[in-house]
């Protein structure tokens, strides 16, 4: 049964019809009968704040009957049913495509790998920028004020997704400032306030970094609906860089690639064995590193330096320079373990992008978190008796968790030290050495431009001029933004949610520093997307991957180490013997773990009108693009169910002005079919 029918007055129907469409067919008397229908999409109860054909997604087909102008929406900004994003999309597809598909077959990293080219990318759109600029690079607006759906239309939604991450994600940390202000306070107050302080802000952090993480994914399903990337993963390419033998795939008996699972199985067994060495090796600088400052803390240089009543305590020189040193440790081993990942990770030949990066994020999580808070560790929990134990035999037997009395002093200004270390650094890296470097390409290019003796006439003058750079030789000078560049900053806010979660107890401020950071980091990355990077070629994306799932493992393991912080190492149990500290860490830790269960059983990853849309979603593409028959209907008047008319809505604010709803007759007006993001 064809579902766009032309009526005899020449105006068309389109499923789903409103009430009273005619549904013909033989009754159970054998007769032919042609009744109105009363089933119009139509939410009664309220279900949803969706109109039904808000943000339905389908693939564009070149079937005739759906060329029909009110199938597809037409944005106004390309006069096309494509964005400028989807074209470039469809522009790098063509050229990496295989000639089987009507591709060009280029291999554009290859060809840059080798020289053959300098660079490729799509050029800027100086208006569409300038808008975009005038929106996000604010100096006060709050991060839940971006404009995302700008951002994702222009640099595609996986940049857009990793903006959404970031604004939801400061957003919260509003919250988590507002505790850890509260708890430092109080801490100020000393006594019995310090220590109620510090099991309130370890026991409210952990609950809240469930609350975040729930309300990310249901933001996360709302974009992805919302931007047509519901399904992207399930359609997509396999990496240009993939190698394998040709065979015949089992499943269609088309020509496939194929490689060999045991091998790529011995690939990752040999990275993972080269990551553990890795950290071996972090790990034996890093205790070089205390073992220097122990033995320094207990027996100071006297007899060559008069600074014994500095050696105790956090503020002690030695703790200073430590602290230091560990920071930038840590930041340097992190920049330079990035590269070697994904080397390793290239070598593995994984078939999609999807699967390259979820086993990039694997490696670079297991390092970064040893190496990034394996100090904080030794701090919180191992430096006392350590530190102590220097010349004795077996210090841990008597000493077990004794770190007084600088134990959670120590563990916060190394934090402090770090967060300050990661921003001073961060922003040198993202702001200020590449505005230098831009600003000696500059001159040089001045230079230049003065000894060079290309000229040209000009047409309109009799007079010689100078060549004038184009836009695309002005671009070429900035730099890169790829998809490596986008998982370092995923990679920086993972590490700093560890850091605000995983020690608050003994730093209530690291959610404020967070905060902060994050509120500066947004306008940071967004100048440089806009002026100091090429435009990416757009990628889609339905989730921020598997960073996910390490954000989640890092909210139980900060369960964990706020639950031992609060009952081995607080005031509050500086007489109670061990094993009553024990039993009071299992009961606190498995609180919490049971309360955040409850709050992932009770909080909805996809919320109801999301899901409800979804389900539209698949109905009505089953319906207009796949044409499927419609269901049987039974028509005996019994079966008829009467209902109200339903709203028309105009599908969405940026259809053209006549195309938008109409009367009952007008057909396909305000039932409109957006085209599919990746398409």
């Amino acid at each position: 049964r064809n579902l766009l029918r032309k009526k005899p007055d020449g105006e068309w129907k389109w499923y789903p019809r409103r009430a009273g469409w005619l549904l013909t067919g033989e009754n159970e008397a054998g007769e032919y009968v042609e009744r109105e229908q009363d089933n119009a999409i139509v939410d009664t109860e309220g279900q949803s704040d969706y109109p039904y054909e808000r943000f339905i997604y389908g693939k564009f087909d070149k079937r005739p009957d759906l060329q029909h102008p009110s199938v597809y929406v037409t944005y106004p900004a390309s006069n096309s049913i494509f964005r400028s994003v989807d074209r470039l999309k469809l522009i790098e597809g063509i050229m990496e495509a295989d000639p089987k598909k009507r591709g060009c077959n280029l291999q554009l990293k290859e060809l840059l790998a080798r020289g053959a080219c300098l660079a490729i990318y799509p050029l800027h759109d100086d208006d569409e920028l300038q808008t975009i600029q005038d929106r996000w690079l604010t100096p006060c607006d709050p991060p839940w004020a971006q404009p995302i759906v700008m951002v994702k239309d222009y640099f595609g939604e996986k940049v857009g997704m990793y903006f959404l991450f970031l604004g939801t994600y400061s957003t919260w940390l509003f919250y988590a400032a507002g505790i850890g202000i509260a708890s430092f306070g109080l801490e100020l107050l000393g006594g019995q306030y310090l220590t109620w302080a510090t099991a309130a802000c370890g026991i409210c952090m952990s609950l809240w970094t469930t609350l975040f993480l729930e309300c990310w994914k249901g933001e996360e399903a709302r974009a992805k609906l919302e931007w047509g990337m519901t399904g992207f993963e399930e359609t997509e390419e396999d990496r240009t860089e993939f190698e394998g033998r040709e065979i015949h795939s089992p499943v269609t008996g088309l020509p496939d690639a194929y490689f060999p699972p045991r091998d790529k199985a011995r690939r990752i067994v040999g990275s993972y064995l080269q990551i553990v060495l890795c950290i071996f090796y972090v790990s034996c600088v890093n205790a070089g590193i205390f073992y220097v400052h122990a033995y320094v803390s207990r027996y100071p240089l006297r007899n060559y330096v008069d600074f014994h009543h500095l050696a105790d305590g956090p503020f002690g020189v030695p703790t200073v320079v430590t602290n230091l040193a560990l920071a930038l440790l840590i930041q340097a081993t992190n920049a330079l373990f990035m590269p070697f990942a994904t080397r390793m990770t290239k070598v593995e030949n994984h078939r999609t992008e999807t699967d390259f990066e979820d086993q990039l994020i694997a490696k670079v999580f297991l390092f970064q978190f040893v190496n990034s808070n394996g100090a904080l560790f030794y701090v919180a929990m191992a430096q006392g008796p350590l530190t102590r134990g220097i010349g004795d035999k077996q210090p841990w037997k008597t000493r077990r968790f004794d770190c007084a009395p600088y134990c959670l002093e120590h563990v916060s200004y190394l934090l402090g030290t770090i967060f300050i270390v990661r921003v001073v650094l961060g922003n040198w890296n993202e702001v200020v050495a590449p505005f230098l470097a831009r600003l000696r390409k500059d001159a040089a290019r001045r230079r230049g431009h003065d000894e060079d003796d290309a000229e040209y006439e000009d047409p309109a003058s009799t007079s010689i001029r100078k060549r004038q750079v184009s836009p695309a030789e002005e671009q070429f000078e900035k730099d890169d933004y790829g998809s490596l560049d986008i998982f370092d900053d995923y990679g920086e806010l993972v590490v700093q949610f560890g850091y605000a979660t995983l020690f608050v107890s003994a730093f209530p401020l690291a959610p404020v520093f967070a905060c902060v950071n994050n509120f500066i980091e947004i306008r940071v990355d967004g100048w440089k997307m806009c002026q100091n990077t090429k435009r990416p070629w757009p990628k889609g994306a339905e989730d921020i991957g598997t960073w996910e799932s390490v954000l989640t493992v890092v909210a139980i393991l900060g369960t964990i180490t706020n639950s031992i912080m609060i009952t081995q190492t607080s005031p509050a149990f500086t007489n109670v013997t061990s094993s009553y500290r024990l039993v009071a860490f299992v009961v606190l830790e498995w609180i919490l773990i049971g309360a955040k269960i409850v709050l992932m059983s009770v909080i909805d990853d996809v919320p109801e009108d999301v899901e409800l849309q979804e389900q539209r979603q698949e109905f009505l593409v089953t319906k207009i693009i796949v044409d499927e028959a419609d269901e049987e209907i039974d028509l005996e008047d019994d079966e008829f169910i009467e209902i109200d008319e339903p709203k028309v809505y105009q599908s969405d604010p940026c259809l053209r002005e006549d195309a938008g709803g109409g009367d009952e007759d007008d057909g396909p007006g305000g039932e409109k079919k957006e085209p599919d993001a990746e398409e």
